[in-house]
């Protein structure tokens, strides 16, 4: 029997810069108190084998239930409608798939997959259509699937219920059920998680993997309100007490108190979709708010625990939005609808009897004169595409979402419309949608490992699902990677087929960068998604004679790094079969519109300039640190800056082995890429094929100590560069950049996740035995605009994150409510 005992959970067991210095903002304390909340220990047990089950077989694509808003009665003129729902996260036990021995690679030979029974947290949607698969009949255990797809348009109104009705004792003694005041507030493990060696640099709460049954939902992509009911991470929602076996919480006791609630949001936010509510508790239903204050009170009288009540209570007393809630928690906000036909929107005009400018012009100035203030105008809107949403809560994020703890969130406008009118009637409702994820029970960090490239990709929770096609025929596949850790290598489509690509990151394509993806290689690193329009050939392809018979393999690379393109093996991660007949269809001519506020953004535009260093030390394992310029994640903000304000940041990667390109996520805006400095990069000879290294003793071509071969770099020290080479003045570290950068900085894309090259060590020309350091970055433009408060940056390697590799920014108000007159 394979060793998997450090791989598998069993069932039901217990798992035990301005560029000049600036000052520190401190978060409130409302958001600081998330940094050190609540401590536990949670101790698993291990079990000398595993209950293998069953696998399942190849399986068609799975449709993922939906939850839906109506369509507008008036197609052609379309009125906000509302995203109504309920998501409730449970457990339950699913037929997981693992590869075995954990140690090979994917792709790897000898690498097996077989299946084991796992208690798995897990998304539905209440009422979503159609309903889930019921559970496999050789196994009699349900298959992993995605939370449900909603679907929403630009200008509509997101009201969700959500509830936590997990049931902790399926998981151990977590955080969730004893919050001890003893202990080290994470989760241990017996194969070494957290370690204790002093001056390791071993894993510290609250920077470390623990309350993985408390949960909130981050909605990825959305230009919207980050607090309160919005896109706010920094809440808790623990799960529901149990009676009699059964959640106390339920959508039947919210009903009433959430009814109002969506009822008021309604007023406050259809009329302008730049309002921000709400904004105090005492917004919220009283019923609503004076039950949780009695649930938190009743679970802290929990012997030994830190009570939770305290914590919320002052919060309140500033004024603040509590963080702590108990069983159900409401989401609604806008996604704003940009009307205006040109980028920058029209000034408003000024308020009536206040001249322009009598003041000083700009923000505020109304309002100290006593009259009516101008309206703002919306300076993005909501981009129309595939985004998604995941469960966020700091420390629980790896775990969680290796769970299968996210979902696609299809958000249409305009650009569907142009898609439906080309090729038919809400064809875009009838296209795949693939939700990519590793699904997996403990994060490769808390098994202490660090070379574990996690679990085979799955698509809407199978391995190597079938999607079928007509010869000719062009599929829209909408696909998100929501894996925990790798990305997904695209290697360009084989035997006939084709390829477009329409949208990045949920934001759609100019018409040059449309035309130029023809069948282009992409990387979607974790949390990155793409549009894809895929035509089948119209004839089989080579070795197939029977086109009803004929399937097709299409291709990734596992990916964290470049480096692993050379070094990994190629997996399936879905097939095609080809049946049937149809037209011939096409490729749409042309990208659909291109909104005005996604212009690209000039640099006379950018008012700011920050450097932010992300950074892992201290190698492989729990021993390695992961940091935001030098910090762990603490809860003080990290980088400020002003409403509506356009700031540039150089991203530096300061990790130099093992390899590893930190994925860069910011929530609310998404920003272009306007610099990519990868000091790593092969220099390639005329035929775009790395120019191997001499060894200057052999006059051969030199190899590593495993017998590869070495490469020359791109970049170097050395005062006589070969061809091609690019010479870096070891000096002047500053001047570190590519050495290609395009003169014209334009028809650039948008993305929210964006892997930072990581950092090289180049030999060194005055000592040969020696290196330099060198990082990698990558600069970023993004327009700060529409909404203030705190949102966060982190690595979308989730356990980076957990484990620190965060920060929070806050964008605040343009403008001073202070006068001096």
């Amino acid at each position: 029997m394979p060793n998997w005992s450090s791989h598998i959970v069993p069932s039901r067991a217990p798992r035990r810069r301005f560029f000049a210095p600036r000052p520190r903002f401190v978060v409130p304390r409302r958001l600081a108190a998330a940094a050190i909340a609540i401590a536990a220990a949670l101790l698993p047990a291990v079990p000398a084998s595993a209950q293998w089950i069953p696998c399942p077989g190849q399986e068609d694509l799975v449709k993922v239930p939906v939850l839906a808003a109506p369509d507008s009665p008036d197609p052609e003129h379309p009125q906000p409608q509302i995203l109504r729902g309920t998501v409730l996260l449970s457990d339950e036990q699913q037929r997981l798939t693992f590869r075995q021995p954990p140690a090979k690679k994917p792709g790897e030979a000898g690498a097996t997959t077989r299946c084991a029974p796992q208690y798995v947290r897990a998304f539905r949607g209440v009422g979503a259509v159609p309903p889930p698969p019921p559970p496999a009949s050789d196994s009699h255990y349900a298959d992993p699937l995605p939370g449900p797809t909603l679907r929403a348009r630009v200008g509509d109104l997101v009201q969700l219920t959500f509830l936590n009705q997990i049931n902790p004792s399926n998981f151990g003694n977590s955080i969730d059920r004893g919050d001890q005041a003893k202990g080290s507030g994470c989760d241990e493990s017996t194969n070494g998680y957290p370690t204790r060696v002093p001056g390791d640099g071993g894993d510290t709460f609250p920077n470390c993997f623990h309350g993985s049954s408390t949960a909130n939902i981050h909605f990825h992509g959305t230009h919207t309100n980050p607090g309160s009911t919005g896109d706010m991470v920094f809440i808790e929602v623990r799960p529901s007490p149990r009676a009699g076996g059964k959640p106390v919480v339920t959508e039947e006791s919210v009903r009433e108190p959430f009814d109002k609630f969506f009822q008021d949001c309604k007023a406050q936010l259809l009329p302008d979709p730049l309002h921000q509510w709400p904004t105090t508790w005492s917004d919220l239903p009283a019923s609503y708010t004076a039950k949780q204050e009695e649930l938190i009170r009743k679970y802290d009288e929990t012997p030994g625990i830190k009570p939770l009540w305290p914590v919320n209570e002052a919060q309140l007393k500033e004024g603040a939005w509590p963080q702590y809630y108990i069983g159900a928690y409401p989401y609604c906000f806008r996604l704003p609808e940009y009307t205006a036909t040109t980028w920058p929107p029209p000034a408003p005009a000024p308020a009536a009897g206040h001249a322009a400018g009598a003041h000083g012009g700009g923000e505020g100035t109304a309002e100290l004169a006593g009259a009516e203030p101008p309206a703002r105008p919306l300076m993005m809107g909501q981009s129309p595409g595939t985004h998604w949403y995941h469960a966020h809560k700091h420390g629980s994020t790896a775990i969680d979402v290796s769970n299968g703890m996210t979902g696609a969130f299809i958000i249409e406008g305009k650009y569907d419309d142009e898609l439906n009118k080309f090729y038919g009637k809400q064809w875009t409702r009838t296209q795949p949608v693939m939700v990519i994820n590793q699904i997996g029970v403990t994060p490769n960090l808390e098994r202490n490992s660090g070379t574990d490239a996690g679990e085979d990709f799955s698509v809407n929770g199978r391995l190597n699902p079938l999607v079928h096609m007509k010869p000719g025929e062009v599929q829209m596949w909408r696909i998100v990677n929501t894996s925990f850790r790798s990305g997904a290598y695209f290697l360009p489509p084989q035997n006939g087929f084709q390829w477009r690509q329409l949208a990045q990151d949920g934001v759609q394509f100019d018409d040059v960068n449309y035309q130029q993806s023809l069948n282009r290689p992409f990387l979607l690193a974790a949390g990155n998604r793409a549009d894809l329009l895929v035509k089948a050939p119209t004839k089989p392809g080579a070795g197939c004679k029977d086109p009803r018979t004929c399937t097709y393999a299409f291709q990734v690379i596992v990916d964290i790094d470049p480096s692993d393109l050379t070094s990994l093996n190629p997996v399936t991660l879905l097939s095609v079969k080809l049946s049937g007949s149809a037209p011939e269809m096409r490729f749409i001519p042309s990208a659909p519109t291109f909104p005005p506020f996604l212009a690209d953004i000039k640099s006379a535009e950018v008012k700011g300039t920050k450097k932010i260093v992300f950074a892992t030390s201290g190698g492989l394992k729990t021993g390695a640190k992961h940091t935001i310029d030098g910090r762990k994640f603490s809860g003080e903000v990290g980088e400020v800056v002003l409403l509506n304000t356009v700031e540039e940041w150089t991203v530096i990667n300061e990790s130099y082995g093992p390899l590893i390109s930190h994925p860069f996520h910011i929530h609310i805006n998404p920003f272009q890429v306007v610099e990519v400095f990868s000091p790593n990069d092969p220099l390639l000879d005329d035929n775009g094929k790395p120019v191997p290294r001499i060894d200057p003793k052999t006059k051969q071509p030199a190899t590593d100590s495993a017998g590869k071969p070495v490469f020359e770099n791109k970049y170097t020290f050395s005062q006589h560069p070969l061809t091609g080479q690019c010479r870096l003045d070891r000096n002047h570290p500053d001047d570190w950049k590519p050495c290609d950068i395009p003169v014209q900085r334009q028809d650039l894309a948008w993305w929210d996740v964006f892997p930072i090259p990581s950092g090289a060590k180049l030999p060194d020309p005055d000592d040969p035995a020696k290196t330099i350091n060198v990082p990698g970055h990558f600069k970023l433009r993004s327009r700060f605009v529409d909404y203030t408060g705190y949102y966060v940056i982190h690595c979308h390697i989730l356990a980076h994150e957990d484990r620190g590799m965060m920060t929070i920014v806050e964008v605040a108000p343009l403008r001073s409510p202070y006068s001096h007159h």
